[in-house]
């Protein structure tokens, strides 16, 4: 066969790909796949984003030396680790199976063995691949180690040493604070949100700008929506100049995460049955809600709730979205124009949000899950008598603010970026304590039961963990001051 025409029906097999994955995503988002295709679904996402990583290169990021066999080696065995999501997403849903129901099964009776063995074999594989890079892959300029070690091989055994500690503390963090949230959020909670906010970004481009684009250019501009952000997110940690922004990055996108897992889901009424099915109850979607509410409630009170219901929403979403504007404008200077309508806008639905709120934000408690759960229910009307005196208290702020923009602008943005931050450290405050209490409570009942190859790797997560929201948080605020980000908001 001609090379070119291989190539073009190698292109053509990815393009029916593409479009099967789309469709499938449009489906998960719409509530309308089956369990066992959306099983299928998450486990394909998987593999395309392990390949993406695979393309990306672990060796080239942390030592600008590529090593195929060590890249594929350190993916399976960061999927090795991570074998417990599958085992979580399968119990919520067995009874939903039909073609997979017997495999889910086997899974399910043997997870405690599949999960240890599992996980011992994924450790095992990262200690060898420590030792094996440490002896035989050089370091680079520019790379990750290259910023922890000097260019080139050790050459002293306290040096090797040494290298093989630091390596396998640099696997271990990139599976804790990179690999295992990423695939987490890309894979199994915001997979489908995210290709549906794709499509229809590209459709309103389209509209705009119809003569750019061919059906083929859409169909691979959406179907890599996702993997496009994934590989320039993970090249951020190529360089010393941007590993600051990957780390810092990826608190925010626990944010950002959070506000197309929850929020999306909640005004759209579609969701996740896998995600969702492990969180229980109080996560029902606003519109049925506020239908629920305003039952046998007067006119006005139905029109205040309605406004209640759109400011909530709005608020969180602003509260949720906005540190990672700071965190964009941060670090490449970028300026946003905050107009007059859209400060007020934000102190009003905040208002809301305080005085009136619809959702609430915990700490998961549920021990499978870790991290910030943010439910919904009823308006709770916490100050006022009554919606329409809610609804008139925010009209008042928004105008007084609306006016005095004219005089205070700055202190006014001053106070949005104090408040958004103060939220900000209030959420990952949640995330941290969550994780913070899962492994007090794991590690003395791993050390308790013997499990000393377990209790030294768990040992040395929370370790990383610690170090990587203290330090992210650190490093996101001090760029934010540094870089008088408020500057970029005027």
């Amino acid at each position: 066969m001609p090379v070119m025409e291989k190539k073009r029906m190698i292109h053509r097999i990815e393009e029916v790909i593409l479009i099967l994955l789309i469709l499938l995503n449009a489906l998960d988002f719409f509530e309308i796949l089956p369990a066992d295709m959306d099983y299928a679904k998450k486990v394909i996402s998987w593999t395309a984003l392990g390949y993406l990583l695979y393309k990306t290169s672990l060796t080239t990021i942390f030592f600008n030396n590529r090593h195929r066999h060590v890249d594929i080696l350190l993916i399976i065995s960061y999927f090795m680790l991570i074998f417990k999501n599958i085992i979580l997403f399968s119990s919520g849903v067995i009874e939903e199976f039909v073609i997979f129901y017997d495999f889910q099964n086997f899974i399910l009776d043997n997870a405690l063995m599949l999960e240890l063995y599992f996980f011992i074999t994924g450790g095992i594989i990262i200690i060898l691949l420590a030792v094996y890079s440490s002896f035989f892959i050089d370091v680079r300029e520019p790379s990750l180690m290259n910023i922890i070690h000097e260019e080139g091989r050790p050459d002293s055994i306290y040096k090797f040493l040494t290298r093989i500690v630091t390596v396998y503390l640099v696997y271990t963090a990139f599976f804790v604070a990179v690999f295992n949230l990423i695939m987490e959020w890309l894979a199994i909670a915001i997979d489908a949100p995210l290709i549906m906010l794709g499509l229809l970004f590209y459709l309103f481009i389209i509209m705009r700008h119809y003569r750019k684009y061919n059906v083929e250019s859409l169909i691979y501009r959406i179907g890599k929506f996702g993997e496009i952000f994934y590989e320039k997110f993970i090249s951020l940690f190529h360089y010393k100049k941007t590993i600051l922004l990957g780390i810092s990055g990826m608190l925010v996108l626990h944010l950002l995460t959070d506000a197309l897992s929850f929020i999306l889901p909640y005004i759209l009424t579609f969701r996740d049955s896998l995600y969702f099915s492990q969180l229980g109850a109080g996560h029902d979607s606003l519109i049925p809600l506020f239908l629920g509410q305003i039952e046998n409630q007067p006119f006005l009170e139905q029109f205040s709730l309605f406004f209640v219901y759109l400011l909530n929403a709005i608020g969180i979403l602003f509260l949720l979205i906005l540190p990672s504007f700071f965190w964009y404008s941060a670090f490449t200077g970028r300026i946003y124009h905050a107009s007059k309508l859209r400060l007020a806008l934000f102190f009003s639905s905040v208002s809301v949000l305080l005085i009136a709120p619809v959702f609430s934000i915990s700490r998961l408690k549920d021990k499978a899950i870790l991290g910030v759960d943010i439910q919904t229910g009823f308006a709770n009307n916490i100050f006022f008598s009554s919606f329409f005196q809610v609804l008139f208290f925010v009209a008042v702020v928004f105008l007084l603010l609306y006016l005095l923009m004219k005089y205070f602008k700055m202190p006014i943005i001053y106070f949005a970026v104090i408040t958004t931050l103060l939220f900000f450290t209030y959420y990952i405050y949640l995330f941290f304590t969550s994780l913070i209490f899962y492994y007090i409570d794991i590690i003395p009942a791993l050390f308790a039961a013997s499990r000393l190859f377990l209790s030294f790797h768990f040992l040395v997560f929370f370790a990383i963990n610690i170090l990587f929201y203290v330090a992210g948080f650190i490093m996101l605020i001090d760029e934010i001051i540094k870089e008088k980000v408020y500057k970029n908001f005027l």
